[in-house]
């Protein structure tokens, strides 16, 4: 007998006890209930599908798929009554199993939480610490976990935050009864957008909070009695989301025919994008879910007091299903299907060894080729922020940086004001010695400034030629005005030493402005206070004076 026929009866044998397992032709479909946790869209998407291209019935599955209502119950209350054998639940079934509830999660079929805060582009509204102070609308706990745990995670008191229990729809949003609205990514933005507004998203994942959502549920008791059950309502599942998710036309089509008639192909095309981004099947398998995530998750919300009395955290290694082993036959029968695997890979391992090699060098290739992307990434980050020359920020990086920090000095009520530095007589130099010497001259007195004068809260930019700014952070006009004289006796206490080897001596001007609300206006201000100095015979500085900066623009209109 030859190799290729001994391979051949194998396989053979094989697929003999894969058919043991298949279900007979004439079998009655078992019926089950599938509860949604909200009415018909792309949301259950897989589900669908599933239903609508046969794999339930392939599976020996008859599906009937319920959607919320006003009368339904809770997800979770539903398969804890007995009201539905599967439910589609939120991260919240942490909560439920720390408190020993009998459910158990199949799969979770978005990696990240769709929920998020949305505001008006138009407000200015763009990160948690802008909307802290505004009235929040939320869900009743433990709805809106992943909203108020952003402001946790930024440090501010959720018992502070002033939180309203209502549903706030995007004509709230729209006419400023509220300031941001609890909504889902893949849902009241499509609205905001057809009713003619730009708006800003806070998303949680981008301040380190990333829920599951959507979990796939049952009751463990029904998952014990009927595992074949379980596992093949969630392989067919998946499956029709594999097929929803490679076919968006398609299943989006069949869905607003089917289900969600009240919903636009527009509206429903939009959704299934957003989802898909959360789902991320290029990158994560279907359902995939982590048992530290879900501890991570669970103490999110014991943090947030939303996890009940003596929440038991260990209860969380219960709560994904494990296949149990239903008798000897099965496991003898997985015993003798292993055994054939082990059988045919020895015999075709020999076809594989010399793959071993390249295939290390393909992951060193691999590895390789992603440290140098990083590499890139983050010099690039740094160039779009940094001045090629001195090392320090730009004037793109003095405004992103200085914005920043300016919201959060106001919020402590703290003095700002802004440095303009201008080197005097900065031409002559280039024009004398060669742009090298002006060169030179610019980095000598960024080092002097930042070893000697900023602090490491302060922001020095090269904003100019020969210009430089430097924003004061908790700093008294009396006391930036200390500061400025301290530069002007720096600067004049060392020349500057050129590249030929020679040296020359150098002075510099400076304007001098509080910062009131606006970062540009008062670099504006330190500007024509700077000029004033200039005015004045330079190396010296200025303050910026409203009145006779009146007077200074009128007599030059004039």
């Amino acid at each position: 007998m030859t190799k290729r026929q001994r391979i051949a009866i194998l396989f053979a044998v094989f697929l003999t006890m894969l058919g043991c397992t298949s279900l007979p032709a004439n079998a009655k479909l078992k019926d089950i209930s599938l509860q949604l946790r909200w009415k018909h869209q792309f949301q259950f998407a897989g589900y669908y599908i599933a239903k609508e291209k046969g794999l339930y019935e392939q599976f020996g599955l008859d599906v009937r798929i319920i959607p919320y209502s006003s009368n339904s119950p809770a997800p979770v209350d539903a398969i804890l009554n007995n009201q539905a054998d599967f439910a589609i639940s939120s991260s919240a079934v942490a909560i439920h199993r720390m408190q020993s509830k009998p459910i158990v999660a199949l799969a979770a079929l978005m990696q990240s939480s769709p929920l998020i805060w949305l505001t008006l582009k138009k407000n200015g509204f763009s990160t948690p610490q802008d909307i802290v102070n505004e009235p929040l609308p939320i869900l009743p706990q433990p709805e809106s976990a992943e909203l108020l745990t952003i402001f946790s995670k930024e440090g501010f008191n959720i018992d502070a935050l002033n939180l309203v229990t209502a549903h706030a729809s995007v004509d709230d949003l729209i006419v400023g009864n509220v300031a941001a609205l609890n909504a889902y990514q893949s849902n009241e933005p499509y609205q905001i957008q057809q009713a003619g507004y730009e708006y800003n998203v806070i998303k949680p994942k981008d301040y380190g909070v990333n829920f599951y959502s959507d979990v796939l549920i049952t009751h463990e008791h029904f998952a014990h009695a009927n595992p074949r059950v379980v596992e093949r309502f969630r392989d067919a599942s998946l499956k029709g989301w594999q097929y929803a998710l490679n076919h968006i036309d398609e299943s989006v089509k069949i869905i607003h025919e089917k289900y969600a008639t009240d919903k636009s192909l527009q509206h429903l095309q939009f959704e299934a994008q957003q989802l898909k981004k959360l789902i991320m099947p290029e990158l994560v398998q279907l359902g995939h879910m982590n048992p530290d995530r879900w501890k991570t998750i669970a103490n999110d919300y014991i943090q947030l007091n939303m996890a009940g009395y003596n929440p038991d955290i260990s209860e969380i290694d219960n709560l994904i299903y494990r296949k149990p082993i239903e008798n000897t036959r099965i496991l003898i029968h997985t015993i003798i299907i292993s055994l054939f695997i082990i059988l045919v890979l020895s015999i075709l391992a020999w076809r594989f060894f010399y793959l071993s090699a390249s295939l290390k060098r393909e992951i060193s290739r691999r590895e390789y080729a992603e440290k140098k992307l990083i590499k890139a990434n983050n010099e690039l980050k740094a160039q779009a922020l940094t001045d090629p020359l001195t090392k320090i920020y730009n004037r793109r990086a003095f405004f992103e940086k200085g914005d920043a920090i300016l919201k959060l000095s106001m919020r402590k009520q703290l003095d700002c004001a802004v440095i303009m530095l201008d080197i005097d007589y900065f031409k002559k130099i280039n024009d004398t010695y060669g742009h090298d010497a002006g060169d030179a001259a610019l980095i000598q007195i960024t080092q002097r400034i930042s070893q000697s004068i900023v602090r490491s809260h302060d922001i020095l930019a090269r904003v100019g030629g020969e210009e430089f700014a430097i924003l004061m952070v908790d700093c008294h006009i009396d006391d930036a005005s200390a500061v400025a004289q301290r530069i002007l006796d720096i600067i004049t206490a060392e020349k500057i030493f050129l590249p030929n080897g020679s040296s020359i001596d150098l002075t510099v001007s400076l304007g001098i402005s509080e910062v009131e609300l606006d970062l540009s206006q008062a670099l504006t201000h330190a500007d024509i206070a700077l000029y004033q100095a200039k005015n004045q015979g330079r190396n010296c500085y200025c303050l910026f004076d409203s009145e006779q900066a009146t007077t200074q623009h009128d007599s030059i209109s004039a």
